[in-house]
């Protein structure tokens, strides 16, 4: 167990050594291969490990230092981070999605030793001229042509140091939150609380839920995050026969892959769901026709995409895994929806979005009064609390901000939440956005089936009066008929904002940013809730 604990690149090394059956298939190659690989067996990937772990080390990373990954997303980020962790140093993953300006906050906060990214990244500089390399000892480009930094083909093939992993209860990994309100905070992960807890659950064997053997399980995922690390302890321990490892959603690159190689289970964001919906609509295509499961984390994906993923599988009962969780915690809690529930309207399924019950043995969840913290009864609204061996161990460089969500053993999602009789979990809204009396997640959910497609939309609350709706469509217009037929029946809203899609902000993992909505179009107008365990 503890070789399993100690870090990614040990884990290969054993399963390279049981000549696991599976393989690795990669819509592009790595970063850090230069053989340019796109089919990979478990030595491979474990070769590409020991590499980069000498890579860092003739980079001058050593035992305790930091040193930043901040680049393009692709499975090769979790590779550079389980090399260093190898080698006893500690990884700061940033996406490279996030803007310059909240990566260089987080530069400035941790001072790395080591930065990895890539030139298109490099290239940019904050508002205030900084640059990337300002916080970093030194620097290392990927793809070379950036001056000051050495080029990483000129440290690839130096010899692997000896592995020299940090103990169970030692920090081993910062990974940042999403963001949607600022500079994202950032999470410091043990190997304990990381692989001993959050991977534990998903790494047993239990069909229909788990990965099978045969099995050939689809990943989109932001690489840099704690989701991306759980996830593969449980294709290595489950052992799937086929991964198709995705980078991106593009229609154009997903769609010949799924056809050539038909995936049972896909995991995705919302965004990537929304991206490939078009895809999963064509009847020519048979891209999902094998998908027995479908895995939905980070948010909630809308009620219309689910149905047409279900619709577009041929499989005689395919499911909807949606997850419950945060960063901090991992998973909490799941539900699972059938085609015959999706193809209902979401307005026949009265009540708030349901995400399900706490994992036995695992997590508790409990319902208290925002104000008192007291329990609250089944059935009325409250701040849900949670309880778990797998939370985090704080925020680094903001122990303020850890100990204001931290209540003793238990943690403070920041949602408000209604808990049912036999234990499930309906969610209204995160506390700072809640009104009571009404869910604006149950009416978004609502408001989107009812419209055409590929329009979105985000209600922004208000302390006195109806909520305002911002509606993204394709084309930045909204038939009237359309809006009036959507809000029929519904609670009052205000006149709607109505913006393009590409206009509606998000995070790289495609959350609403809704802080930066309310101050385009409301101004000054503060929200509801405290926002005090966002």
């Amino acid at each position: 167990m503890q070789l399993w604990k100690s870090g990614l690149g040990l884990l290969l090394d054993r399963r390279a050594e049981f000549g696991k059956p599976m393989v690795f298939r990669l819509d592009r190659p790595f970063d850090i291969d230069p053989a340019g690989q796109r089919v990979l067996d478990i030595e491979a990937m474990a070769q590409c490990v020991r590499d980069a772990a000498g890579a860092l080390h003739a980079a001058g990373v050593r035992r305790g230092d930091r040193f930043a990954v901040y680049k393009d997303n692709h499975l090769d980020c979790l590779l550079l981070a389980a090399a260093g962790i190898r080698i006893g140093a500690v990884p700061v993953m940033l996406s490279g999605l996030l803007p310059t300006d909240p990566a260089l906050a987080l530069l400035r906060r941790t001072e790395p030793k080591l930065l990895v990214s890539n030139r298109r990244l490099l290239s940019r500089e904050g508002n205030g001229g900084e640059s990337l390399t300002s916080f970093a000892e030194r620097t290392v480009s990927l793809d070379g042509g950036v001056p000051g930094a050495t080029p990483f083909a000129e440290l690839y093939g130096s010899a692997d140091p000896a592995p020299d992993p940090r103990p169970d209860d030692e920090l081993m990994m910062l990974t940042h939150t999403s963001g949607t309100t600022g500079v994202p905070k950032l999470i410091m992960y043990t190997p304990e609380k990381l692989q001993g807890q959050m991977a534990r659950l998903e790494c047993r064997h239990l069909p229909p839920i788990t990965f099978r053997r045969n099995d050939t399980v689809a990943m989109f995922c932001p690489y840099v995050h704690a989701r991306a690390f759980t996830w593969i302890y449980s294709v290595l321990t489950l052992a799937p026969t086929k991964v198709l490892v995705m980078s991106e959603s593009d229609p154009q690159v997903v769609g010949p892959l799924f056809e050539r190689h038909r995936p049972t289970v896909i995991e995705a964001l919302p965004i990537d769901y929304a991206r490939l919906e078009g895809l999963a609509d064509d009847r020519r295509s048979r891209a999902f026709a094998s998908v027995r499961m479908f895995v939905g984390n980070f948010d909630a994906v809308r009620w219309p995409i689910i149905r047409t993923f279900l619709n577009a599988s041929r499989h005689r009962f395919p499911v909807w895994r949606e997850g419950y969780g945060q960063s901090e915690t991992g998973g909490m809690g799941m539900t699972f929806i059938s085609r015959r529930t999706a193809n209902r309207r979401r307005d026949e399924l009265p009540g708030p979005r349901k995400v399900g019950r706490p994992m036995p043995g695992f997590t508790q969840l409990k319902v208290v009064d925002p104000k008192t913290f007291a329990p609250v009864p089944d059935g009325r609204p409250g701040l849900v609390l949670a309880r778990t061996r797998a939370r985090c161990v704080g925020y680094y460089g903001e122990p303020e901000r850890w100990e204001e969500k931290v209540r003793g053993e238990w943690w403070n999602t920041g949602d408000i939440g209604i808990r049912s009789r036999t234990g499930s979990l309906r969610l209204l809204d995160r506390e700072v956005n809640h009104v009571p009396g009404m869910s604006c997640l149950e009416q978004e959910d609502i408001l989107v089936d009812r419209l055409p497609k590929g329009h979105d939309v985000a209600l922004l609350t208000v302390p006195d009066g109806p909520p305002v709706p911002v509606v993204a469509t394709p084309d930045g217009t909204l038939d009237e008929a359309s809006w009036a037929g959507a809000t029929r029946g519904l609670p009052a809203l205000a006149k709607p904002v109505v913006i393009a899609s590409d206009a509606m902000p998000r995070t790289g993992t495609g959350k609403i940013v809704r802080e930066e909505l309310r101050r385009r179009h409301l101004g000054e107008t503060e929200p509801p809730g405290s926002g005090r365990w966002t």
